[in-house]
């Protein structure tokens, strides 16, 4: 499914996507969360400790985008900083 708005339905899909990446890489999360930020979307992440990180990506940039290849482009560069935290 490629992404032509941002609702809440498609939000959770794209919350999905990302557990599913984030488990097939093995990397441990206590919460995890998308939310819309004006023209971006934020990637919120809670690990071992009770902190939240977040990172942003454009929406722009993923209209017309499958949600799969969203997640997998989002998180493959930061992957390797989930790790650590």
């Amino acid at each position: 499914m490629n992404i032509t708005s941002f609702d809440q339905p498609t939000l959770n899909l794209i919350h999905k996507a990302f557990e599913i990446v984030l488990k097939e890489n093995h990397i441990p999360y206590k919460k995890i969360g998308i939310v819309e930020d004006g023209d971006q979307l934020l990637f919120l992440y809670e690990g071992k400790t009770e902190k939240v990180h977040v990172f942003k990506w454009s929406k722009a940039q993923s209209h017309g985008v499958s949600i799969g290849v969203l997640a997998q482009s989002v998180l493959s560069p930061i992957i390797p900083t989930l790790r650590t935290l």
